[in-house]
């Protein structure tokens, strides 16, 4: 984070005539985060409410700029576990605000290494129970429920709180780096993974504590009385469509926040994508 009695001086260069110079400020004033209005207080810099959100409409514009520069790369990783991560962590990246955030990759991979470390023998029911209890990750509270933080990996691994598709994809990418076999479940309103266990499929529930169901019990649940095992098997999801169902859940909450630019960047993100069902959450 930049030093905070440079503030001032910062806030002398953002309207310099070197676009290199103004993005070096911008870069320095988003390391900041959401403490940016607290430290200008604390330095005692003197800042008009119309500064300020100048200040935070271009931190806003940065961050979209280079979310649509970066957006393409995803598309080109062959693994689709690597290629969810990418994805995934652009959007973390972007959501995150902070520069020095933790990565989504470092995050992950630390969760790994701590579940190795604790179980001597690897599988999709522990880690599971690892993660979901150990750890304690969680369903997002109803109050709390379309934030758009609870999209962000590193903040729901951080806040031990999140979304079924948040937290179902931090199950598959951290179940990849341990060579378990974990896969997306594209259920309608309620994102769901398929573990292969001892050469059975199950369903995880990770918004529930990473709760297991055979595909029998499964289909016997009141809401998906109608619904066959072959046909919750044919719900099996690649890293594009869960991609393009986190893009609409962002469409989602950020329409509800009333935050017009992100939402109409996400609907131009999902423009990337074909045919692909609309699900939410």
């Amino acid at each position: 984070m930049a030093d905070p009695r440079q503030l001032r001086h910062l806030l002398q260069l953002l309207d310099d005539d070197s676009p290199v110079v103004r993005e070096m400020v911008l870069r320095e004033l988003a390391s900041f985060g959401s403490t940016l209005d607290r430290e200008l207080k604390q330095q005692g810099v003197r800042s008009s409410d119309a500064l300020r959100q100048q200040i935070h409409i271009l931190l806003g514009d940065r961050r979209r700029n280079h979310l649509t520069t970066a957006w393409p790369e995803w598309f080109g990783v062959s693994d689709d576990k690597e290629k969810l991560e990418a994805a995934l962590g652009l959007l973390a990246d972007f959501l995150s605000e902070r520069d020095d955030t933790p990565s989504v990759k470092s995050l992950l991979d630390k969760l790994a290494q701590e579940y190795e470390s604790s179980n001597d023998t690897k599988n999709t029911k522990s880690l599971a129970h690892f993660l979901f209890n150990v750890k304690h990750l969680r369903g997002a509270n109803e109050a709390d429920y379309y934030n758009p933080q609870n999209t962000n990996l590193a903040y729901v691994i951080r806040e031990r709180s999140g979304i079924p598709i948040s937290l179902a994809s931090i199950y598959i990418l951290v179940g990849h780096r341990l060579g378990l076999s974990i896969e997306g479940c594209n259920f309608p309103g309620h994102f769901l993974a398929f573990a292969s266990e001892e050469g059975q499929t199950f369903i995880v529930d990770c918004f529930k504590g990473g709760r297991f169901l055979k595909l029998d019990d499964f289909t016997r649940l009141d809401r998906a009385a109608r619904v066959s095992a072959r046909d919750i098997l044919q719900l099996q999801c690649n890293a594009e469509t869960i991609v393009a169902r986190v893009l609409r859940n962002l469409v989602n909450a950020y329409q509800r926040c009333g935050d017009e630019g992100n939402r109409k960047l996400m609907s131009r993100l999902l423009e990337s994508f074909e045919s692909i069902d609309d699900e939410e959450e």
